[in-house]
């Protein structure tokens, strides 16, 4: 495949160290299998959304507090 955007990358790569071609790579990588992935959410998750929807305004929590219980749930 030649195009002008591959020849713009291959041109600023030229000179790069290993190590910066490496990272290079594995984005590349991960943005192939990004591409090819669905994301999905669990049924749990599913429910869990559905009730927080459900909620009033005034129940709803601050950003902090629920990114933390995300995180301690989820192990994030």
């Amino acid at each position: 495949m030649e195009s002008v955007t591959l020849k713009n990358i291959q041109q600023l790569l030229k000179d790069a160290p290993e190590s910066v071609l490496e990272k290079v790579l594995g984005y590349i990588e991960a943005i192939l299998k990004d591409e090819s992935n669905t994301f999905t959410l669990s049924e749990e998750q599913k429910v869990s959304l559905q009730k927080i929807k459900k909620r009033a305004y005034e129940q709803h929590t601050e950003i902090d507090t629920f990114l933390n219980e995300m995180k301690s749930k989820y192990d994030i």
